[in-house]
């Protein structure tokens, strides 16, 4: 009779076990991991996905300043935050927050031109192109709007 009161109390322990997970999974569904970029992370994946007539031409500080010109660039646009930080406050909930690649190639280039830095803009713009795929890849961007 023990084992049957056993029995019957492990059955009732899995059984709130599971729907209990069960919920919590429902709820978490709908919800995105926060993407975290990570500086050198994000250089290394660019040098790494970007042709290699670009890369025999441009170093990794090259990659790099390209890359931080870019993120000041969403960083104007309000689309950057702090870790634990809700990105870019209420007006997003109410419109969609868009970014095009061209804008970030223009900023990055007019930037490079300020700076006097001998990155060319055809190099900016593969460098660009190849740091959005990355933002992608990490999940920091969606696909493009249509």
């Amino acid at each position: 009779m023990i084992w049957l009161a056993a029995l019957g109390g492990l059955l009732l322990i899995v059984f709130i076990a599971v729907f209990a997970v069960s919920r919590v999974s429902v709820e978490l569904e709908g919800t995105m991991a926060p993407a975290v970029l990570e500086m050198e992370d994000a250089v290394e994946a660019v040098s790494a996905a970007i042709p290699f007539e670009v890369s025999a031409i441009v170093s990794h500080q090259d990659v790099e300043s390209v890359i931080t010109w870019v993120l000041e660039w969403f960083d104007e646009l309000g689309m950057v935050s702090d870790f634990g930080e809700e990105m870019g406050g209420e007006w997003v909930r109410a419109e969609r927050a868009v970014a095009d690649e061209i804008g970030a190639v223009d900023f990055a280039v007019a930037r490079g031109i300020e700076e006097n830095s001998q990155i060319d803009s055809l190099h900016v713009t593969v460098i660009v192109d190849a740091f959005v795929s990355y933002l992608r890849d990490i999940g920091a961007v969606g696909d493009e709007v249509r």
